[in-house]
């Protein structure tokens, strides 16, 4: 896990909104160039942040997740609640660098833009958008929260589970753990983990990819029942360590 060593908890005092053009539009200009500017002298290059949209989008699109970005590259994405890694390609998920970059394009193109900043990094903490006021459902707010740089963490040396896998009986709900077979599959790696029939209990976790986040196939198998498959399970990590992921698997009775 992370010790934050030094984190900015002032709250944001700087907030533009640009109706028309004009004079807001110039101010807002100017007050992006001005964080933009004191966001680089910062030279913050690998953080994470907490990232969430509001919008008439999926629910999936809306929910907290934590950003982490390495070398000034989005490098992974988690769903917080749960821990749940997602696809780079799959949500678009934006960098501080490209956040003001989106800023600038909506400046030119919307009618209404409100931004906050950061006092003390620059970076926006928050940004909304109405792309065309006569239209219904098509304005937004992203808000970015929590940022915390390579070098305000401390990170333990401890040795973090990726996954924590639980196994019921679908038609019971009741644990059957002793006897699995779970085996985890990305490109030319794989982990198994048996567990032993004897002297064993049933509502065992199984715990598996050591520091190893990605994007698994997860297969388990048990005598009695069918085989389980899942693809794409995404594990997911922040600067220290990997996201523990809890999961649990049904198993169908043959």
């Amino acid at each position: 896990m992370i010790t934050i060593l030094r984190i900015a908890t002032v709250i944001s005092a700087t907030t533009l909104v640009l109706g028309c053009g004009g004079s807001d539009s110039n101010d807002l200009l100017d007050d992006l160039n001005a964080n933009r500017a004191k966001w680089e002298n910062e030279n913050i290059d690998t953080y994470q942040f907490e990232y969430q949209v509001s919008c008439f989008c999926t629910e999936e699109t809306t929910l907290p997740r934590l950003v982490l970005v390495e070398d000034g590259q989005v490098t992974a994405q988690t769903i917080i609640e749960g821990n749940i890694a997602l696809p780079l390609e799959d949500e678009t998920t934006e960098s501080i660098d490209s956040l003001f970059q989106l800023i600038a394009l909506e400046e030119s193109r919307a009618e209404s833009l409100s931004v906050k900043y950061d006092p003390e990094l620059g970076y926006p903490t928050e940004i909304s958008v109405d792309i065309n006021e006569q239209i219904a459902d098509d304005e937004y707010t992203l808000t970015i929260s929590n940022l915390v740089a390579e070098s305000d963490v401390a990170c333990t040396a401890t040795v973090e589970d990726g996954l924590l896998l639980s196994v019921t009986d679908q038609t019971t709900q009741m644990p059957i753990a002793c006897g699995v077979t779970a085996t985890a599959m990305e490109e030319a790696y794989s982990e198994t983990v048996m567990v032993d029939d004897t002297d064993c209990a049933d509502d065992s976790l199984l715990a598996m990819l050591d520091e190893r986040p990605g994007f698994y196939t997860l297969t388990v198998q048990k005598q009695g029942y069918q085989d389980y498959q899942v693809d794409n399970l995404g594990i997911g990590k922040d600067l220290c360590h990997v996201l523990t992921r809890e999961f649990n698997v049904e198993l169908v009775p043959e």
